[in-house]
Order: C-alpha cells, then sequence, then structure tokens
C-alpha cells in the first residue's frame, strides 16, 4: 500500500490510531508479514501491516504455514488495492478523486454505489450529523491553517459559510450510470465510513476463503471468530483525554469496532480544530471527544461512531437505537464523562 495516503496537516501530524491491537505480532520482516509464538499445535499467528486510507493497518491471522500465511495476504493487498483506486482521495485517478474533479462519475463501481447508499443511511437517522459532503470544509480548514498553523480564531466566518452552503448529502444523485453531486464545488470524502466498510470487505473475503481466526485492523477492526489460542481477541482504545495511554481494553469475537476522535487529525499546531465537522455549523465538532461503537460490521461501527461524535448529546442515544439492536456505544463527553449506552 502507498505510504503517500497519508494525511498529514499545517500542525504536521497524522492520522493517528485510535484503536490498539494489544498482543499483537512483533518483529516485522522486510516482507511486511511477521510471525509470532504458535498459538497452538501446528497453528501460528502471521501479521501484515501496511496502510488503508492513510491509516496504519494491521491483519493478525491464524494459519499452519508461511507460505499459506503470504498467499492469503497477496490476496488482501490486491484487494486493497483495488479498493483504493475506488476511494483514496490521494490519489488523482480514484473513483472518488474523479467524482469530486468533475462532479460526476459514470458507471460507478458496485463498491461505490453501495458505500454511498450506507452513507446515506447514517445522514439520515442522525438527521444530518453524518454527511459525507463535508469535503469543502476540509478543504477549507487544511488550506487556512496550511498558511496560518497558529491562527485562534480559524477561517473567516464568511468562508465558513460559503463552504458549508456546498454541504447536503442528499445533492448526491446515484444511480447505476452515474454518481453526481448536485452543486459546482461540492466534494465528498468517505473516510468517515470507509475505512469501516474496506473492513468488512476484506473480513468477507477471508471467511469467504476459509480464514475463521483473523482480526483485521484497516483504521477500524473487525474480528474473525475467536483467538485461536481459544480466548477473545483484546483490543484496547485510547483515552481520548490522553491520546498516548490506553484507556480501558475489550473483548472482540466475531464483532467490530470504530472510534472518532478528533484528536486523530488536527489542522492547527494547538489542536483546536479538527476534521470531526458538524455540518449544521460548519465548525469541528465539539460534543464530545471520543466515541467507540462495538457493532457487528465494521461499517456500522464506522459510520456510528462518526455520527454520534457530531450529533448533540442529548440525541446520541436515539440515533443508536435507530441504527441497530446489536450495536454499544461509549462516549466521552469534553467533561471527562463516559457513559455506556446500548441499542
Amino acid at each position: 500500500m502507498r505510504s503517500n495516503d497519508t494525511v498529514r496537516t499545517a500542525s504536521g501530524t497524522t492520522r493517528r490510531r485510535v484503536i490498539t491491537i494489544l498482543g499483537a505480532a512483533a518483529g516485522l520482516s522486510l516482507s511486511g508479514v511477521s510471525w509470532s509464538r504458535p498459538a497452538r499445535a501446528g497453528v501460528n499467528l502471521y501479521t501484515w501491516q501496511g496502510t488503508t486510507l492513510g491509516a496504519d493497518s494491521t491483519i493478525t491471522l491464524a494459519h499452519t504455514s508461511r507460505e499459506g500465511a503470504d498467499a492469503v495476504f497477496n490476496m488482501v493487498v490486491a484487494e486493497l488495492n483495488r479498493l483504493e483506486a475506488i476511494f483514496s482521495l490521494h490519489r488523482d485517478d480514484s473513483e472518488i478523486s474523479r467524482l469530486n474533479r468533475d462532479g460526476r462519475v459514470n458507471r460507478p463501481s458496485a463498491d461505490m454505489l453501495a458505500l454511498l447508499a450506507e452513507a446515506r443511511h447514517y445522514s439520515e437517522i442522525s438527521d444530518g450529523a453524518f454527511d459525507v459532503t463535508v469535503q469543502p470544509l476540509w478543504n477549507l480548514y487544511a488550506d487556512h491553517f496550511s498558511r496560518y498553523p497558529d491562527d485562534e480564531k480559524g477561517p473567516l466566518a464568511a468562508q465558513v459559510t460559503a463552504a458549508r452552503a456546498l454541504v447536503d448529502y442528499r445533492r448526491i444523485e446515484t444511480n447505476p450510470l452515474y454518481v453526481k453531486l448536485d452543486r459546482k464545488g461540492m466534494g465528498i470524502t468517505l473516510n468517515s465510513i470507509g475505512q469501516g466498510y474496506i473492513t468488512d470487505r476484506v473480513a468477507d473475503l477471508l471467511k469467504a476463503n476459509g480464514i475463521e481466526h483473523v482480526l483485521v485492523s484497516l483504521g477500524e477492526t473487525r474480528a474473525l471468530g475467536d483467538h485461536p489460542e481459544g480466548r477473545p481477541w483484546v483490543v484496547g482504545l485510547k483515552d481520548p483525554r490522553n491520546p498516548e495511554r490506553i484507556e480501558r481494553s475489550i473483548d472482540l469475537v466475531d464483532m467490530a469496532v470504530a472510534t472518532s476522535g478528533g484528536y486523530g487529525t488536527v489542522f492547527d499546531r494547538a489542536g483546536r480544530f479538527n476534521h470531526l465537522f458538524d455540518p449544521k455549523t460548519g465548525a469541528s465538532a465539539d460534543a464530545h471527544i471520543g466515541v467507540s461503537v462495538i457493532a457487528p460490521r465494521a461499517t456500522e461501527a464506522n459510520g456510528l461512531a462518526t455520527a454520534l461524535y457530531v450529533a448533540p448529546v442529548k440525541q446520541a442515544e436515539s440515533i443508536l437505537k435507530r441504527a441497530s439492536k446489536k450495536a454499544t456505544a461509549i462516549v466521552t463527553t469534553p467533561d471527562g464523562v463516559t457513559r455506556t449506552l446500548t441499542a
């Protein structure tokens, strides 16, 4: 995968991993695949590392041989390359880049149509808090802070208003013949849900090929089965108040987890302005400082984590109940209070 998909902002930071795999294999080799101690007789754990849409990525799976694991990882990398050719904003020839540049893409891929349908669902159940058309705001803030990295006020109000006028998920027209953005200057980003979708695509591919014990972490994380030692996979969630430490660990078996936190990508050196925008105001969302969602699929966890982070605190529980009967959310507000919500 390409390292140039890492997102860099005015502060020089990159998109940071907000979920940590605890007890993952160490000792990365030159091939990008590492090996760890036997999980059980005749079975070892193998880990691939790379990047996906700019996020650090790992896949840890159980296999009986290094050769077999390599074959599986080669299949996965081919699928990741295919999906990045659709969803990467850092490739000029990707489907999403062509859509943003031209306002239209003909004969959209099945993956593009599927993910836009998923995105619209989360926009509708969150009353617009989730909106993939916030790219004009991202562009405005990134450009502003590339020139004024220490500015405490951010872009001018008139600039924010102009960018916000281009934000409206209902103005994406989709059908099998084309995808069209109805206003000149509109743009979309699928990073708020795309990593979850890619995680699911890879997990489903592995499952279809007989891989029963695997932890896929491609920006968001999904477990297939349990750990081959007969215990859950263990995932650490970072403390949104201090991202250098792990706040808690959770067990995953046939479930996924996604986290949204403004600290993941900031525009200014002081960290006042982040990439999670409130479409209604055009400002960085500030109702929460961290949201993690555990759900059966990573797309669902990713979309909900973003929607809940942006939405007002009082709406979080109703959004969760509208979305899923199996999801759990861990939400932290700026006063440091953490609550666990269930659908």
